[in-house]
């Protein structure tokens, strides 16, 4: 686990930091961080990617303000008991902000240091600034209150550089250690201490960078911004290093506490990635075209390449694939992940990148493989794609397996598994993790099933149950069945689940397509069992495995897209979701599972019509206010789209 090794802050614009073992947090940012900004007599704020000689400046903290000093400078005490009751305004890139006075003799001191005539404002009571697109307050630092860096992500900068670089010329407010490189570019929800921080933006860097902060001069070859390039430039041109923060609460850090991950998000991908110390491998040819043809599928920290060890045929139409780590070992929290969650993944389709998600059929109770079971879905591009082309030997870059559908929902001591059709996977994967730990509480495993051939797993279930010791299973064919078949006939009815006695004792964990869904939670409610017991998985059309979409949906045609909360407008289309169209805009947007089930790519659609394919990650007040979710839902007209406001 990551752990907090620095906490900074600089007091004034672009001038040096101040490192604390412990510091509050409040809504913005940490306190003395980034109150003071220099600015010109125009009212331009100044900094030190044209005015170098500011890194030198070095503030003190004092009861009543500030103690500067610099080369060859009289020590110059800022108080602030001496600001004027005067305010100015400032502009900070696209920002203007109202700035308070300091008293004459600090402006005549800078005055002096900088060789031209400017002011030195505090964010004072009037003083008012949100990040862009929010409501959430920031002072004078260039977006974000706060930005943090990996210490093993600086130490991998360096590793590619002739000479190595200080941390100091990042300019971080958080550093942590005991994590692997770029492990904060997956991270999009973290504890530390008290204060959970939600990470919005990779921090884009520039000439300032290349500033040494000991002697305020500018590498001659511009580095570390140049070695950047080769490996953290996004195809749009920004070059990547740290990550922006804005904190979800108030509370104490410490130098030390934890850094505990709450949720997670694919990796920008970057071009022109450069492997290190590979100079003198041989490999086999491609043509330029065909290099630009096809994507590198390139693992990011806490990213894992997998290898596919094994296909077993489940079915007619039913495969599963077995993988494992490239390099051996899967990663710690590709282990150690509960039993029903899903695993997102990346793989290559016709020389494009493609997102999936499936639930896992494996159990983390036999770690070291992971297993996937795929239906395949007519017109279904990854589902047809896995079955025909995906062989042993193939590879796929997974983010760490989550989801809130798992074994840890369930506080009863009688257990309901509901499954229909490949909703069978997430119960495969409890059956095996119940088994296998031992637990003797009783299970009760109800499948649904179009017919005797269409059953996925059938025997190993059996096997399951045998083995348990305490599970009773169940099965019901829809559609047709031999003369032999000896168990239920016919869709879910309340007939069916008066098997299971004192229903409202029990967690039903429950997983299909949504009619079948609905169906369910309608019996169960019925036959007493509290709603609060009722867990579910749905499944259905996905955006990127989805089955011919109705007659009655118009051909694609152009349509006006603005995300409102990213300042961008765009040309989008009547085909793609808002997710894809997004992600092709440049647009680093939050997601995860990507098939409308987790919620983490909610917006609220401000204007305009969406065709909405699923909503099961909303709950119905998200609904009432307006909110649906990007991954899933088609423009069919001109819309606008915001983000969802942080916490308070």
């Amino acid at each position: 686990m990551a752990h907090l090794q620095e906490i900074s802050v600089y007091p004034i614009k672009s001038t040096a930091g101040i490192q604390l073992s412990s510091s509050w947090v409040d809504p913005i940012g940490l306190p003395y961080d980034r109150r003071f900004v220099v600015c010109d007599q125009h009212g331009q704020f100044i900094t030190a990617r044209t005015h170098a000689k500011l890194c030198l400046i070095q503030a003190n903290l004092t009861p009543d303000g500030l103690m500067l000093t610099a080369p060859d400078m009289p020590l110059l005490a800022v108080r602030y008991q001496q600001l004027i009751d005067e305010y100015q305004h400032v502009a900070v890139w696209g920002d203007t902000i109202l700035g308070q006075r300091c008293h004459t003799s600090v402006d005549l001191w800078f005055s002096q240091f900088l060789g031209q005539s400017c002011h030195l404002l505090f964010f004072g009571e009037q003083s008012n600034r949100q990040v862009k697109n929010t409501t959430n307050p920031v002072a004078f630092a260039d977006g974000y209150p706060l930005l943090l860096i990996s210490q093993a992500s600086l130490e991998h900068l360096n590793s590619r550089l002739k000479q190595p670089v200080s941390m100091r010329q990042f300019r971080p407010n958080m550093v942590v250690q005991d994590c692997e490189p770029f492990a904060e570019d997956t991270w999009r929800h973290i504890r530390i201490g008290e204060v959970e921080f939600e990470l919005t933006k990779p921090c884009t860097r520039c000439v300032f960078t290349t500033v040494d902060p000991d002697t305020s001069e500018k590498h001659n070859q511009l580095e570390p911004l140049a070695t950047l390039k080769t490996f953290r430039q996004l195809a749009k041109g920004d070059v990547l290093f740290g990550q922006n923060l804005i904190p979800l609460n108030q509370g104490q850090i410490r130098l030390g506490d934890p850094v505990t991950v709450l949720d997670r998000q694919f990796a920008p991908e970057f071009v022109n990635v450069k492997a290190v110390g590979r100079a003198n491998t041989t490999k086999k040819q491609t043509t330029s075209q065909q290099a630009a043809d096809i994507p590198r599928l390139v693992p990011s920290a806490e990213q894992a390449s997998l290898i596919c060890q094994h296909i077993y045929d489940e079915t007619h139409d039913v495969k599963t694939f077995a993988f494992k780590a490239k390099n051996g070992s899967l990663p710690e929290n590709f282990k150690h992940y509960q039993a029903g969650q899903h695993l997102p993944f990346k793989l290559t389709i016709e020389g494009k990148t493609v997102n999936a998600i499936y639930t896992l059929s494996s159990s983390p109770t036999r770690s070291e493989t992971l297993t996937i079971t795929v239906k395949r879905v007519p017109n279904g591009r990854v589902s047809n794609f896995l079955h025909d082309h995906f062989t042993v030997g193939s590879e796929i870059v997974a983010k760490a397996p989550n989801g809130k559908f798992h074994l840890g929902n369930i506080s009863q001591q009688r257990i309901l598994l509901l499954s229909a059709g490949s909703g069978i996977t997430p119960m495969l994967s409890m059956l095996k993790a119940l088994t296998d730990q031992c637990d003797n509480r009783e299970v009760v495993f109800f499948h649904s099933a179009r017919s005797e051939k269409d059953l996925i797993a059938f025997e190993e279930a059996r096997a399951l149950a045998k083995q348990h010791g305490h599970c009773k299973l169940h099965f019901t064919l829809t559609q047709s069945a031999s003369p032999q078949w000896q168990d239920f006939q016919g869709h879910l009815n309340a007939k069916m689940l008066s098997v299971i006695p004192e229903i409202s004792s029990v967690d039903a964990m429950v997983c299909g397509p949504q009619g079948f869904r609905d169906n369910a939670k309608a019996l169960l409610l019925a036959a007493g069992l509290p709603e609060s017991q009722f867990h579910f998985e749905s499944f259905g059309k996905r955006l990127n495995d989805k089955s011919t979409e109705s007659a009655s949906v118009p051909m694609p045609s152009p349509v006006s897209i603005r995300f409102d909360s990213w300042d961008k407008a765009v040309v989008g289309n009547t085909k793609e979701s808002i997710l894809e169209q997004g992600e092709a805009a440049g647009l680093i947007m939050s997601y995860s599972c990507r098939g409308g089930m987790c919620g983490s790519c909610k917006v609220k659609l401000e204007s305009g019509e969406v065709r909405e394919l699923a909503s099961d990650g909303l709950m119905p007040s998200d609904k009432a206010q307006g909110y649906i979710l990007a991954c899933s839902c088609v423009p069919k007209s001109d819309i606008v789209i915001s983000k969802v406001p942080p916490r308070k």
